[in-house]
This record gives structure tokens, sequence and C-alpha cells, in this order.
């Protein structure tokens, strides 16, 4: 799990951050206006609010991607065990869990 965790967070990390330079370098924070009204925060915390917005788009484009590429066995996968299953579980009867 620790592993997926940073198969998605370190690359989103990476891109939020060049994603985050490209766009300040090209748009002034101060000159930024959200619903029509004007953004009266300091440059820094626009930067930072758009490093997180960022790295969280990225970071959930890079976990739909691990969801997608599961295989068939690990969709299909039993937790239980065969005695742990409940009544009217279809594998509740077969040995050595689901394959």
């Amino acid at each position: 799990m620790k592993h997926q965790l940073m198969w998605i967070l370190w690359p989103a990390f990476l891109i939020a951050g060049i994603a985050d330079g490209i766009m300040f370098s090209l748009f002034d924070p101060q000159d930024m206006h959200i619903f029509g009204e004007q953004v009266n925060l300091d440059r820094r915390a626009i930067y930072s609010i758009g490093f997180f917005l960022f790295w969280g788009f990225t970071a959930a484009s890079s976990a739909l991607t691990c969801f997608l590429q599961r295989s068939p066995f690990e969709v299909n996968r039993c937790p239980l065990p065969e005695s742990g299953r409940p009544e009217g579980c279809p594998r509740r009867g077969q040995p050595g869990g689901c394959r």
C-alpha cells in the first residue's frame, strides 16, 4: 500500500511543481479573479493554494490510473477465508479461496 501511495503522490508532486511554475509564470496572482471577485490574498498564499490544487488533480489522475490497471484476479479476489464467508456467498463452499 505504501508503494502504491508513492506511485501516486510522488509523480503528482513533481508535475504539480512544474504546472505551478508554468501557471504563475504566465499569470500574475494579484490580477486573478474568482467568480468575478478580486483575489485578496498574499502572493505566497495563492502560489501555495495553486500548488495544492494542481497536486490534488494530478494525484487524482494517478490514483484513477492505478485503480484501472488492476488485474481481474485482484478485482474478483475474495478477502475472506472460506470459514469466514457469510451464508449465501457463492464462493463459500470453495476451498483454497476465490480463484
